[in-house]
């Protein structure tokens, strides 16, 4: 940490006496979860009231700051407690006045001097924490103790050969990671937790950057609750950070069944919007143009179908709507998760969507030049491309058709694919000006590579909705890339053509009785 972000938080941490006023302590640490000292020091502060079970939470959220200062492997005995605990009000009293005792009047200074140590003691604490796993020294691992609690079996996926679980944090890997270590379903092997990574204004997760594993918990599955922990991202242990190479086929496969998940679910919801009704078999995805809704279906697709269908009419029946999330508005923020839960992981099947759970849709940003394919404020795919400036209309539309070598050309200037929005002039399509990509050299339509385009179409059904504005995607992470030049995560199988979500084709998609007069 830097001198002066130290001293920052140095200032706002005494502003009140953390000692004189422990609830305010508890309350800087959930503003600060990633404040170790400060859960070392609320630790100490439940270990002095004799809540053994608090102090050890707290505690094991200190890691190596524990560990430095207390020279002892980290151990939590019992159940985990819930944080921030049930009547928080009550359970920590704030020391009547005139009653101080002597530590009152030096231990704040103690602290004070504690946390001026950090780095040091975080340096220190670097041979004794758990930062990468060692299968032969036992004593670079954290022994976990936990009564298992049932969980939720809905949202992590894993892979069976290799035995590994996956579960995704959506803002809070702390949490996450007490409900693996407290669940029976976590059993032996090693357990992932993921994230997206998280956009520059804070509103999006950028699934089409990365899913990067955080930590890992392997256990021995035999009983004794011992397991060993290893960290894949330096920001969260201040260690050396395990290789996550061997994760990469896993975390690989399960973003993929998601995406066919979340592709099938849209295009069912998009039948039911046309017709009234649910489709009845997965031919009815997949007729002949006009009807085309998609490409084709792998089998993965194909064997969901059934599930996707009856959890939808589930939905229905209990007055649920599946796209209840909107875009996130100005101030708000993407790690405020849908919903919270830890689950078993082989039990998710492929028809889950999780956490891709809302219809896709389609956001288009004429500033940046970028069009994004987004589930609720998850970025699956973004693309540059071209428009005309004032000549492309903004406000809201629907993908009213989608057809395959227009004018029964895959070259001509309207690419491989087009879709057109709301039964207008104006389209989705390719281009024989790759050069104009980035650009205002349309007529106000919106150009796309050919791969992209591609890719597009066998994600997107009929009644996807399209928003066309300024504004409306974050700015560039990586701070380097020019407007409609991609970058990390841009483009056809998130920057990497070879790898583009395909689909079959299963049906006849072109339409040549018509002369398509886009306006390019």
């Amino acid at each position: 940490m830097k001198e002066n972000n130290r001293n920052d938080q140095l200032d706002r941490f005494f502003q009140h006496n953390p000692i004189e006023d422990p609830l305010y302590l508890k309350k800087y640490v959930k503003e600060h979860p990633d404040h170790k000292m400060a859960w070392y020091l609320l630790g100490r502060e439940y270990a002095a009231q004799g809540k053994e079970g608090k102090a050890a939470y707290c505690f094991a959220q200190s890691g190596e700051i524990y560990e430095a200062f207390e020279r002892q492997k980290i151990t939590i005995e019992g159940p985990l407690p819930t944080y921030p605990p049930n009547g928080a009000k009550k359970d920590i009293q704030a020391p009547a006045k005139g009653k101080s005792s002597g530590k009152g009047k030096w231990l704040p200074a103690m602290i004070l001097l504690l946390l001026l140590a950090v780095p040091a003691a975080m340096d220190l604490a670097k041979d004794n924490v758990p930062g990468t796993r060692n299968t032969t020294d036992t004593s670079k691992s954290a022994s976990v103790k936990a009564t298992p609690t049932p969980i939720p079996q809905q949202e992590a996926g894993g892979d069976s050969a290799s035995g590994v679980k996956l579960y995704l944090s959506e803002g809070n890997w702390g949490k996450k990671l007490q409900q693996v270590l407290a669940s029976k379903s976590s059993g032996a092997g090693e357990s992932v937790i993921m994230e997206p990574t998280l956009s520059t204004d804070g509103k999006w997760q950028e699934w089409n950057k990365s899913v990067k594993p955080l930590v890992s918990v392997e256990s021995n599955g035999t009983g004794d609750g011992k397991a060993s922990l290893a960290y894949y991202q330096s920001q969260i242990c201040s260690c050396q950070v395990a290789d996550s190479t061997s994760l990469i086929p896993a975390i690989t496969k399960w973003m993929s069944e998601r995406e066919q998940a979340i592709v099938l679910q849209s295009a069912v919801q998009a039948y039911q919007k046309r017709t009234g009704a649910m489709p009845e078999k997965p031919e009815q995805l997949t007729q002949p143009y006009p009807n085309n809704l998609l490409p084709g279906l792998t089998p993965d697709m194909q064997e969901a179908f059934p599930q996707v269908v009856s959890k939808l009419n589930e939905s229905a029946k209990a007055g649920k709507p599946q796209d209840t999330k909107q875009v996130p508005e100005a101030g708000e923020s993407a790690q405020q998760p849908a919903k919270e839960q830890a689950t078993s992981a082989n039990s998710t099947p492929k028809s889950s969507a999780d956490p891709l759970r809302e219809p896709l849709r389609i956001v288009i940003d004429t500033d940046k030049h970028q069009l994004a394919l987004v589930s609720g404020n998850y970025i699956i795919r973004s693309y540059p491309v071209g428009l005309g400036g004032e000549k492309t209309p903004q406000g809201e539309f629907v993908i009213s058709e989608k057809v395959r070598n227009p004018n029964g050309k895959s070259n001509g200037e309207f690419g491989s694919r087009g879709m057109t929005l709301s039964d207008t002039l104006y389209a989705i399509h390719g281009t024989n000006k790759p050069s104009s990509i980035g650009k205002d050299e349309s007529h106000g339509c919106v150009r796309m590579q050919q791969a992209d385009v591609e890719e597009l179409f066998n994600m997107v059904p009929h009644e996807t909705k399209v928003t066309i504005g300024k504004g409306v995607l974050p700015p560039d992470s990586e701070g380097g890339s020019s407007p409609g030049t991609g970058g990390p995560g841009s483009g056809a199988g998130r920057g990497k053509p070879d790898q583009s979500f395909n689909l079959p084709l299963q049906t006849k998609e072109d339409n040549p009785g018509k002369k398509y007069k886009w306006l390019d």
